[in-house]
Parts: C-alpha cells; sequence; structure tokens
C-alpha cells in the first residue's frame, strides 16, 4: 500500500502474519523518474513489437520479389532475343522482296546449277533461311528467266486459280490517287482448304517468313514466278518439282493476316503482274 505525504511517498508492506509493518519513503522526483522510465519500456517494446511485424512481412515478401526479379529479367532477354529474330526476318523478307524484283540479288547467293536447263535443275535445292542463315540459295529471278529459255507449255503457264474462294482485295499498282501499292490477290477461303500450284514449276522457297508467314515461292518454265503466302501447313519442298493443280499448302492465317486467306502473287521479268490477267477461271 502506497500513500502520498508531503513531497514524497511512502510505502507501507503489511505481512499476513501479522508482524511488524515495514515502510519505505520515496521522494516524488524518484516515484516519477520510476514511473516514466516504465512508460518509455513500455513503449518502447511496443514499438519493437511492430517494427519487427513490418520487418518480417517485409522479409517474407523479399524472396517472392527476387524470384519475379528473375523472371522478368528472363523474361527481358527473351523479348531481346525476340527482337533481334524478328528484325532478321523483316530483314529477310525485304531481302527477298528485292530478289523477286531483279534489283538486288546480292543477300541470294547464287548457285552453280543456276546456269543448267529446267531438266537438269537438282531436286535438293535449298534456301536461305529466314532468320538469315545461309544454307544456299539462288535468286528467283535468275532461276525464272534461265528457266524461260527452254521451251514451255500451256501447264507452264500460271493460269489456275489456286484456291476459290471470295477476293477480298485485289491487284494495284501504286498511282497519284493511290501511292500503297497491293502486288497481288487476296482470297479468302476456309482454313484448311488446298492451295494448289498455278502451273508446273519448281519449288525455290518454302518457309516462314515474317509478313506473310508459312510462303511458298514457285519458279515456273515461262519466266514467271509465283507466290503463295499466309499459309497454314507448308507442303512443297525447295528444289521439288510441282505439277499445276498439286497441293502445295493448306490455306491459313499465318504471318501479318487478320483472316484466314492466301495472298497470290505473280512476277514476270522482275515486274509484278495482275494475276486476273492469266487466271482462265476466276477464283
Amino acid at each position: 500500500m502506497a500513500v502520498s505525504k508531503g513531497q514524497g511517498w511512502k510505502l507501507l508492506l503489511i505481512p499476513e502474519d501479522e508482524s511488524d509493518v515495514r515502510q519505505f519513503r520515496l521522494p516524488r522526483k524518484a516515484v516519477i523518474t520510476i514511473v516514466a522510465a516504465i512508460v518509455l519500456l513500455i513503449l518502447y517494446a511496443t514499438v519493437e513489437t511492430v517494427l519487427f511485424w513490418i520487418i518480417a512481412r517485409r522479409a517474407a515478401q523479399v524472396e517472392p520479389l527476387k524470384r519475379k526479379v528473375t523472371e522478368l529479367e528472363g523474361s527481358n532477354g527473351e523479348l531481346a532475343k525476340m527482337g533481334a529474330e524478328l528484325t532478321k526476318l523483316k530483314s529477310f523478307e525485304q531481302q527477298l522482296r528485292r530478289a523477286l524484283t531483279g534489283k538486288d540479288d546480292s543477300g541470294l547467293k547464287s548457285l552453280p546449277w543456276d546456269d543448267l536447263p529446267y531438266e537438269q535443275l537438282p531436286t535438293d535445292a535449298a534456301q536461305q533461311t529466314p532468320t538469315g542463315e545461309m544454307k544456299s540459295a539462288s535468286s528467283p529471278v535468275t532461276i525464272a528467266r534461265r528457266m524461260s529459255g527452254a521451251s514451255y507449255t500451256a501447264m507452264d503457264v500460271p493460269t489456275l486459280p489456286p484456291v476459290h474462294g471470295y477476293v477480298s482485295r485485289r491487284f494495284l499498282n501504286p498511282t497519284a490517287f493511290h501511292q500503297i501499292a497491293h502486288h497481288g490477290l487476296d482470297i479468302a477461303a476456309r482454313e484448311g482448304t488446298p492451295i494448289l500450284a498455278a502451273a508446273d514449276g519448281i519449288v525455290i522457297f518454302s518457309d516462314w517468313t515474317y509478313r506473310f508467314g508459312n510462303l511458298v515461292v514457285l519458279a515456273h518454265r515461262s519466266g514467271y514466278t509465283t507466290f503463295y503466302g499466309h499459309n497454314q501447313v507448308l507442303f512443297a519442298r525447295p528444289g521439288e518439282r510441282v505439277h499445276q493443280g498439286e497441293p502445295i499448302a493448306l490455306l491459313g492465317n499465318s504471318g501479318v493476316s487478320t483472316a484466314p486467306h492466301l495472298h497470290f502473287e505473280v512476277w514476270q521479268d522482275g515486274s509484278p503482274v495482275d494475276p486476273m490477267t492469266l487466271l482462265k477461271v476466276a477464283p
């Protein structure tokens, strides 16, 4: 029991065995100091407890964050790699376009069989891969021009529609009113529909490209080159001879495409030709 007296405090200790009562006198300042110390200790313990739980909670989040950072770093590496591959693919497609126009064959390595007659062209003709790795290839214009030196029949002229469907976009050369060219026909049809060779020819390219997805390019003895883009599956293989009407792919939606369709182009002497001027029957 504690009682106040004057400027101090008196502490009384009363034993249960009714022995003498003991008393202690504490100065007021000492009591205040003790009480303040106890309050500070309680506050310190409270703050330490709160900080401990905050730190423990943050520490529990560190490992997941580390894993997330590692995943993001890996993703960034994959994105950088994909960007580099995409750049190569775009560069390759531009290279193929220049080769088709005959303006620049530097990107496509000539083969020793460029000067052979059509009948003697090997069946294992190779190509440059879309990633830029050189297997071996030849300019489509070089092959088409060399083949055009031989006699040919009507089967060598691309007159057969490669697929029947709805022509969603026609051939368009740039003019003063239309600056954007479209060097072919877009023929919409059901995905998986067989794509047929428009004429007898040899496969000079069959692989994936950035813009036209799965692409097949055929060179024909008549001097024409035909171009089949956005395919789902490719049947034709580089160097293979195909006949008019033979399935070379399945119609698809690969590459830069908004719906299943075939992008069909015809080239002659390095210039695009409107396919509708050659096809005997409308697609």
